[in-house]
């Protein structure tokens, strides 16, 4: 590309530059003929009108007066820069010239006979001297008679000499202006390539081709501002989103204001400072975006922003959180087996039949009575392995977990039950955490179905939660247990709005706390949808 560049530009200046010598060059040897007609047809005159020219014309070859005309012509002709300066009679024969052997011959170049008709002009012919710029000037006496004419003459190689001296020196300079245009060339094609990173045209293109298939594919909404708040990027996506939430009209090249009103990134324009993870509201539609400044040279000189549906969103995390706890079931319950299987490894080992056999009925009994509680309540087989897990964890933890109620969860959809399995499982993980120090570890878990509503209470006997606690505990990223917690309650919040749901809280210091949940049961069979 660099070459290129080089050859485009030193192309688009040499025609220019050539045109302007030509031009130049021209104009010069016009004015150079021109300035020698000038001086002929002045010298002719100065010839014509002498008294000495007149009277010598009349006298006698050799004669004082003639010689005294040859003195005044040959110093007229020294004086003036002419080739020559020839007197003729009315025959054009040679009354005069520079060189005597040729006086009193015939003038030669064929053009002299207008002068002797009293006629003055300029003629270029070729004569004794050669080719040359001749002025024509008839010769009157004192009377008006014609008694002959004079040739003054410049030859045409002097004329073009001169011109030549002149045009050199444009020749050099054009060819000096030519040089730099050239040099300054590779210098623009360097800065150019310097600017282009050093990509040619078709690497150029090929990365905007890519730049906007990777736009219109991520399933983020993109749009970017400039420097004057106007939006230059909005890919597909932002568009779906923003075009949802009632955005009408062309996006690109309006102020970001007008798209979005509550809009921050004209504020990350100015400060220079990212925003992550922030919720936001578009005419009652709900994202979750990341705001950074576009930073380039160390310049602020836009901003992006991402942004996903915060819809979308819920259900991501919802799904997380489900297959957390199904991996927290495994984990519970391949930890349980293993201590149950190393027990029994013992008791073989030593031949202890009794007590292995009262074991396994234990262990038998135990997990046909936690089995026919969750299956008299629970139909849900995802709900089902949920709470299985969670008995397994339980034993683990020396703590007391029950289930009852008057209510049966039937089969629900796949959306309900990521919903329910993201409520019960943060529930009764924060209610494991609420009797970790407490000597009486005891929940309860009961279901209840009260005209077409599913009611689950999850109560524990920790220490319960105070006042000022309670008016936090669903916000983002509040917590008591240390940081990089507080996500689980808000999630069990947000799934509830979308679930048309609610959750109450009774909690007394000191004795414990209960969480009831109050779900419409077809937004737990139907999908979801209301």
């Amino acid at each position: 590309m660099f070459v290129k560049l080089v050859i485009m530009v030193s192309l688009a200046l040499c025609p220019p530059i050539l045109l302007s010598h030509l031009a130049s060059s021209y104009f010069i040897s016009k004015y150079g003929f021109e300035q020698a007609e000038q001086t002929v047809s002045t010298v002719a005159q100065l010839s014509a009108e002498a008294p000495s020219v007149i009277e010598g014309m009349q006298s006698p070859l050799n004669s004082d007066v003639w010689l005294q005309m040859v003195d005044f012509l040959t110093m007229l002709t020294s004086v003036s820069n002419v080739k020559f300066i020839v007197l003729i009679d009315m025959d054009g024969n040679r009354i005069y010239h520079p060189e005597t052997p040729k006086i009193g011959a015939h003038v030669v170049g064929g053009d002299e006979g207008n002068a002797l008709q009293g006629k003055t002009y300029i003629s270029s012919a070729r004569g004794t001297f050669g080719f040359s710029q001749r002025a024509f000037r008839p010769v009157f006496d004192e009377h008006g008679k014609q008694i002959g004419a004079v040739i003054v003459g410049i030859m045409s190689k002097d004329i073009e000499k001169n011109v030549s001296r002149l045009t050199s020196p444009m020749t050099w300079l054009f060819s000096l202006a030519l040089l730099i245009g050239v040099l300054l060339a590779v210098q623009l094609s360097r800065k150019i390539k310097k600017i282009l990173f050093g990509l040619e045209p078709h690497q150029i293109a090929r990365l905007l081709e890519e730049r906007n298939a990777i736009l219109s594919t991520v399933r983020e909404g993109i749009i970017a501002i400039n420097k004057s708040n106007r939006l230059v990027v909005v890919n597909e996506m932002a568009e779906k989103i923003l075009r949802s939430a009632g955005v009408k009209g062309e996006l690109l090249g309006r102020p970001v204001h007008e798209v979005v009103p509550s809009t921050r990134l004209d504020s990350i324009l100015n400060e220079g400072k990212p925003e992550y993870d922030c919720e936001q509201n578009i005419n009652g539609q709900v994202i979750m975006t990341n705001r950074a400044p576009i930073i380039i040279q160390g310049k602020t000189v836009g901003a992006v922003a991402t942004f996903r549906d915060m819809t979308e969103m819920r259900a991501l995390a919802e799904r997380l959180t489900g297959l957390s706890n199904y991996a927290e079931a495994l984990r519970s319950r391949s930890h349980e087996y293993l201590n149950k299987l190393h027990v029994i490894s013992g008791l073989l080992r030593n031949k202890r039949y009794d007590e292995l056999e009262e074991y396994l009925s234990d262990i038998i009994g135990s997990k046909i009575r936690e089995t026919s509680s969750i299956k008299v309540n629970v139909q849900d087989p995802i709900l089902v392995g949920l709470l299985e897990s969670k008995f397994s964890r339980a034993h683990e933890r020396n703590v007391t977990l029950s289930l009852g109620g008057s209510g049966v969860i039937p089969h629900l959809s796949s959306t309900g039950a990521h919903a329910l399995v993201t409520v019960l499982g943060n529930l009764v993980d924060n209610a494991f955490d609420a009797v970790s120090y407490t000597q009486e570890k005891h929940i309860a878990l009961t279901v209840h179905c009260d005209h077409g509503t599913l009611v689950i209470t999850v109560a524990d006997t920790g220490h319960g939660i105070s006042e000022e606690h309670i008016q936090k505990i669903f916000s983002k990223g509040f917590s008591t247990k240390g940081a990089g917690r507080g996500i689980g309650l808000y999630m069990l919040l947000l799934t509830l709005d979308e679930l048309d749901g609610s959750i109450e809280i009774d909690s007394r210091v000191g004795q414990g706390t209960a969480f009831t949940v109050h779900v419409p049961l077809s937004r737990l069979t139907d999908g979801g949808q209301a």
